[in-house]
């Protein structure tokens, strides 16, 4: 009977502990990630630049410790930025064009929506003339409504899309030193968490020892490796992710460039920017409620209703093609990557989306697999795995000796 009371009072306190555990996550990320994220990255970052600050560091005695972080993390900046806009560079005229080819559409939503109330009258033929005529009257009605607002909001995204420029930002930077009060009032809140995080960086890597030391020695003499796992289990969790997630990107992409392309060889498509269309829409199909499908299914309605039936065709061809592949490789690579099985990764992805939105697709694997590799590494308790599937213990790092 006391066996029967204790096995109870242990799966309540196991079963208390993992709800902790979920519950600070979930407060964590819904309230608390976007605040503490320029001094995570920055600290992860500051973690990456200590092997080539200790090398330094040992040739020059630590004489220059502190010139060696601010250095380093300058080149890191330089390294990072230097390439990306060598990259916006090559894609911000096409980028542009683009966005004068949809302002030139969105120009022409008249003309559009003429063609629609045509088409649908025309599809609509087939019915009796009593319901026809009900039918028809109705939406020559819904549509003399819709075309006042539609022409509104097509004006109003036009404008917006015309403007999009740091005109107005430069106007502030440029006004003059009795205005620094605007200006830091309109520079944006991000534009301020990066400069944070660029100093937190720099103070960090300078620090990184101090800081290590000082976590150390709050904790027990069995906990103070804990620190180096975690930094080995999530660093490698960083990696896998991104790792994971842009090889999807890329495959999504490369089916789209290639199936632009063929339509294109074929004479059914007629438009010039594969290129950036296949980016956006590989970017936007990481969604997996929306997806390519978000983009493609309407063109491919556009296209039917402007009689273009081939590429209404091919675009329905490509979506299909590309959800049936996304299907499959999203929770097998990223599944595979984090060592879950698919059907967590699946769900992991889905709460995610549902508890933070779009970041929580990735915060929540993320936070799976860090659990995981904690559980397998034995440093916590959540689930019971099986002993020939565990996972070998993160190979030690040379601790850092406490000084007393």
């Amino acid at each position: 009977m006391n066996s029967h009371v204790e096995q109870r009072r242990a799966f309540l306190i196991d079963f208390a502990f993992v709800a902790v555990i979920l519950a600070l996550i979930y407060v964590f990320f819904k309230f608390l990630f976007w605040i503490t994220a320029p001094f995570l990255l920055s600290f992860f970052f500051a973690v990456i630049l200590q092997k080539p600050l200790r090398y330094l560091d040992k040739k020059t005695n630590k004489k220059a410790h502190t010139f060696w972080s601010i250095f380093l993390v300058v080149v890191s900046i330089a390294v990072i930025i230097v390439p990306l806009s060598f990259i916006f560079a090559a894609i911000f005229g096409k980028i542009s064009d683009f966005i004068n080819y949809l302002v030139k559409q969105l120009s022409d939503i008249s003309s559009f929506l003429s063609t629609v109330e045509n088409w649908m009258l025309n599809t609509l033929q087939f019915l009796p003339k009593t319901v026809y005529s009900s039918v028809s009257t109705t939406i020559i009605q819904w549509f003399d409504k819709l075309q006042p607002d539609a022409a509104a909001g097509a004006a109003s995204s036009a404008g917006l899309l015309s403007n999009l420029d740091l005109s107005h930002l430069t106007n502030k930077l440029t006004s003059g030193v009795s205005n620094v009060y605007s200006v830091v009032k309109g520079v944006p809140s991000i534009l301020i968490g990066v400069v944070i995080g660029v100093v937190a960086w720099i103070l960090f890597t300078k620090d990184y020892d101090y800081i290590v030391r000082f976590i150390q020695r709050q904790l027990p003499d069995d906990k103070k490796n804990v620190l180096v796992e975690f930094k080995q289990v999530f660093s490698k969790t960083i990696f896998t992710m991104f790792k994971a997630y842009g090889i999807i990107m890329c495959i999504t992409f490369s089916e789209l460039f290639l199936g632009f392309s063929i339509l294109s060889l074929m004479g059914i498509m007629k438009n010039s920017y594969f290129a950036v269309i296949a980016l956006v829409i590989a970017v936007f199909d990481i969604l997996p409620v929306a997806g390519s499908g978000g983009i493609l299914i309407p063109w491919a309605l556009f296209s039917l209703i402007y009689g273009n039936y081939k590429q209404a065709v091919g675009l329905i061809v490509l979506y299909v093609i590309i959800t049936v592949i996304r299907q499959y490789i999203e929770p097998k690579i990223v599944g595979s990557s984090l060592g879950v099985h698919p059907i967590v990764t699946l769900m992991g992805l889905y709460f995610g989306l549902k508890l933070f939105g779009f970041i929580g697709m990735f915060l929540v694997p993320l936070t799976v697999m860090t659990l995981k590799a904690f559980n397998d590494a034995g440093r916590i308790n959540i689930w019971k795995t099986s002993p020939e599937k565990e996972a070998e213990p993160p190979k030690k790092e040379k601790e850092i000796k406490i000084k007393k």
